[in-house]
């Protein structure tokens, strides 16, 4: 990067705060840059990131755009652009920047994660597929691509398969409580309840207040016809979560067993 004295120290100082989380700081050092010199994409982009990281899309956007403008085919700014246009719900657009970072980096396994993530959003399901199997042929303990590979596999009606990707998952990281409740998901909508339940207790060892699996339990003991269960477990997810969990329980098919009964009509209208 050419530019002076100065700038070379506030892109320095910026860096040190991204590095260490903190992003306004981080942004505060790339705008002094850029008040000076606003023809480096490497600040642009560098600000994009720490934009994105306080969930700041429109912005980070705004930042990668800024930079392609000055370097269209800066591989970093490429990719930026795609996650906030998928963090802001633009999955098409995404997919096309990320399509463009993979042409010019076909070995980027954070694109081709990306880019999976991106189809499957959009449904086309085999291509999301085969992107994830990509990143699995250089990186195969990347336990992320396979419980992705997961959802993508139960979207496409193979329960099965999706319990093969969601074990290997788990014997990389034992202690994913998302994809051990997401195997519990699998397995509860295959009609296995104590498999689930299991699962769902293992998802509960690894993080205790986590209201998905207490609710999913719940799920599991009303389809057993264990409404006491059932009802306790549902009491603990909607203590964590009212508002949420008490809207799902009302339209939940899983509940229908339970629908007359005075302790579900108590819980779910107060």
């Amino acid at each position: 990067m050419d530019h002076d004295l100065n700038s070379a120290a506030w892109y320095s100082h910026g860096n040190i705060l991204y590095s260490l989380g903190h992003y306004e700081g981080a942004i505060a050092g790339y705008d002094r840059v850029l008040a000076t010199q606003s023809d480096l994409y490497e600040v642009w982009t560098n600000r994009g990131y720490a934009l994105e990281n306080l969930s700041r899309y429109k912005e980070a956007l705004a930042s990668f755009e800024q930079a392609l403008s000055i370097h269209p085919e800066f591989v970093l700014a490429l990719h930026g652009k795609g996650i906030a246009l998928a963090k802001l719900g633009s999955y098409d657009e995404a997919l096309t920047s990320f399509n463009k970072t993979l042409k010019l980096a076909p070995t980027d396994l954070k694109a081709r994660y990306n880019q999976g993530n991106a189809l499957a959003r959009l449904h086309r399901y085999e291509e999301a597929l085969a992107s994830f199997d990509r990143v699995l042929e250089s990186s195969p303990d990347d336990y992320k691509a396979w419980y992705s590979r997961s959802k993508v596999l139960t979207s496409m009606d193979k329960p099965h398969l999706a319990l093969a990707s969601l074990d290997k998952t788990l014997a990389i990281n034992p202690f994913c409580y998302y994809a051990w409740n997401y195997r519990g998901t699998v397995l509860t909508q295959t009609g296995h309840y104590d498999e689930a339940i299991a699962s769902f207790d293992q998802s509960l060892q690894c993080k205790p207040n986590n209201p998905d699996a207490w609710y999913s339990k719940a799920r599991c003991y009303a389809m057993k016809g264990n409404t006491q269960l059932a009802i306790g477990y549902l009491q603990r997810a909607i203590k964590l979560n009212a508002p949420l969990y008490r809207a799902l329980a009302k339209g939940d098919v899983h509940f229908q067993v339970l629908r007359q009964t005075q302790q579900l009509h108590t819980l779910l209208s107060k």
